[in-house]
């Protein structure tokens, strides 16, 4: 079970670091959304709270996205196959920024994609939680 739970945190975290560096980075780039053909999307997030503060475009959706998707699950990902101490806490952390990234963006603007991916954050954080308990054989 501690096997299949940390080959799912793995290939998790490294989809998921992938995704939120490179979408991030795309919005970043061409805050009107083009580049990830999303500017249909842009009154949408334009009726989100704070609306004429962040999100008149995607630029603050995309520094978000880099910083609370991308940088967290890429830091997993290299700790995960370095297997270093700490591994387990940072997929724990990502795992759960990502639940809340997909809370928010589900409770604002549901789409299929948020659901698929709030379900993978819920299935990483139990996974996180079981690897972070020592075994058996060394408790």
């Amino acid at each position: 079970m501690r096997r299949v739970a940390r080959g799912l945190l793995i290939v998790v975290s490294i989809l998921n670091g992938v995704a939120g560096l490179v979408c991030g980075v795309l919005f970043i780039a061409g805050p009107d959304g083009h580049l990830l053909q999303a500017g249909a999307l842009l009154p949408v997030i334009q009726g989100l709270p704070l609306a004429s503060v962040f999100f008149e475009d995607f630029l603050w959706i995309g520094v978000a996205m880099l910083l609370v998707l991308g940088v967290p699950n890429s830091i997993a990902a290299v700790m995960l196959l370095r297997k270093s101490e700490n591994q387990y806490l940072a997929a724990l952390v990502a795992g759960t920024l990502l639940v809340l990234w997909c809370g928010f963006e589900l409770i604002f603007m549901f789409n299929a994609l948020a659901v698929g991916y709030f379900v993978i954050g819920l299935i990483s954080v139990p996974c996180s939680i079981l690897l972070l308990r020592p075994t058996r054989a060394s408790a």
